[in-house]
């Protein structure tokens, strides 16, 4: 797969998961409940953040 459509893959499920999350957490009115959807956006943007400085883009 090209390189630079998982770096546009990557960062913007990233994204997505943390305007879900902020989301949820407001109509919830319960951030704890989806702290899951915090993390998966956060280790989805390390995920990215590593890719791209280990292939030196």
């Amino acid at each position: 797969m090209n390189r630079r459509l998982v770096y546009i893959l990557l960062l913007s499920l990233s994204f997505v998961a943390m305007v879900i999350g902020t989301h949820r957490s407001f109509v919830e009115n319960d951030v704890v409940g989806n702290y899951w959807l915090f993390m998966i956006g956060f280790i989805l943007y390390i995920l990215y953040r590593y890719l791209r400085k280990k292939d030196g883009a």
